[in-house]
């Protein structure tokens, strides 16, 4: 697939304006996914560390930036992302990322087993995010974590092109600055130990959400959300939303567990 010098000089004139703007690491990930979004015409996407890359097992994503999802979508996301029925339908593409071992960019019939997304509840969780067409990419920062970045279409759009999928592979395997920076100390190694509702909580927490406003989400009392956060604060050793918020945008050193 050859891309037209259109093609080309837009993609270097955005790294290039990443690389020069002003701001830290999630606003330059802002700027860079939202340019990226224009050039490959998708509706939403989402930046975050895969805390877990075993194919066999179901993805733990933490420290997501994010833009074009409603509230309400964004949770179902996150709990389509960690469905049981997952590993079995992304199995290929995270085999492929585990034999490899370098930055993988695919399509969502690159990624996912249909005939068996199809026949899963998992689907009903896709479409009431209202996600179709995915772009998934992924760059390994050690054994365990990769930055992952994801790329989505509204639910009945035409899927991604090979042109398309190109154009966001060579974008974002060409910021490698960018993939190493934002991330708790430990890369989120010991995320994968708190259950599944745990780590929905801490997503939340983590995107500023308040209390009600999650356990709304979540469809759970404030109390029960009251003893999450409290397991959640124990584990990871801190005492407020901000300091958990820091921990995984920026990290303190403190943080392997």
């Amino acid at each position: 697939m050859q891309l037209d010098e259109k093609d080309v000089r837009a993609m270097v004139r955005l790294i290039g304006e990443v690389a020069g703007i002003r701001g830290d690491h999630t606003a330059k990930k802002r700027f860079l996914m939202s340019g990226l979004c224009h050039l490959v015409e998708a509706d939403c996407w989402v930046w975050g560390l895969s805390c877990q890359r075993e194919p066999h097992k179901p993805q733990v994503y933490v420290s997501l930036v994010k833009d074009g999802f409603t509230e309400q979508a964004f949770v179902k996301f996150l709990e389509a992302c960690e469905h049981p029925d997952m590993p079995r339908v992304t199995y290929n593409f995270f085999q492929e990322l585990k034999e490899k071992k370098s930055h993988l960019t695919r399509s969502r019939h690159q990624v996912e087993d249909l005939e068996v997304i199809l026949k899963s509840p998992a689907d009903a969780l896709w479409k009431a995010a209202d996600i179709g067409p995915v772009i998934l990419s992924m760059r390994p920062l050690d054994v365990t974590s990769s930055s992952m970045m994801g790329l989505y279409r509204r639910f009945g759009k035409p899927e991604f092109s090979p042109r398309e999928v190109k154009i966001a592979h060579i974008v974002l395997s060409e910021v490698p600055w960018l993939h190493e920076q934002g991330w708790p100390q430990d890369r989120g190694v010991g995320v994968p130990k708190l259950s599944k509702r745990q780590r929905l909580a801490l997503n939340l927490l983590t995107q500023g959400h308040g209390r009600k406003q999650i356990a709304s989400h979540m469809n759970i009392s404030v109390n029960t959300l009251h003893e999450y956060i409290k397991d959640i604060y124990d584990f990871f050793g801190v005492h407020s939303q901000a300091e958990l918020m820091s921990r995984f945008y920026e990290g303190n050193g403190n943080d392997v567990r």
